[in-house]
Parts: structure tokens; sequence; C-alpha cells
């Protein structure tokens, strides 16, 4: 129901919803590098990428995540690369 109404409100100001996979992990991704940590329990708010050292906010880096994985949907008009289930755990 909520996606409905986004969808109707975004319809209004000629916007559009762009729907990420379910299962892609907005939280676990370094929105600098792109490297997926393999755990990342609820309880942690806080992380740094063990890769490239970036200190990230649990929460901004799963916005900024989500909001590039809806533009690279929109640019290339499909929703490869899909992550299943047992890469987003």
């Amino acid at each position: 129901m909520f996606i409905n109404f986004l969808d109707y409100k975004l319809k209004l100001k000629e916007g559009q919803l762009v729907e990420i996979g379910r299962f892609f992990p907005s939280s676990k991704t370094c929105s600098c590098c792109g490297h997926i940590v393999d755990e990342l329990t609820l309880d942690i708010r806080q992380w740094d990428c063990p890769k490239c050292n970036t200190h990230h906010d649990r929460d901004g880096n799963a916005a900024l995540n989500i909001t590039n994985e809806g533009i690279r949907i929109l640019l290339l008009g499909r929703r490869e690369p899909r992550y299943c289930r047992a890469e987003a755990e």
C-alpha cells in the first residue's frame, strides 16, 4: 500500500518510482569502493570499510547506495546485477 501511495504521489509530480531488489546489500556495501562486508549485524550503526578504510554511518551509507542503485537501474534500463539472499546476508 505504501509503494502504491509513493507511486501515485510521484506520478502527480512527473516523477518515477524505481524499485531495487529486496536483498540488495545497501547497508553492507561501501559507497566509496563497492566492497561488501561479510557480516554486519543490526546493532552496528557505524563501520569502517576494510578495503578503503572509509568510515560509514549505516543509514547514510545505505541511503547513498539505494540512490546510486536506483540511478543505475534508470540509466541501464534493467535490474542487473541481481543479489540473492545468500549474497546479501
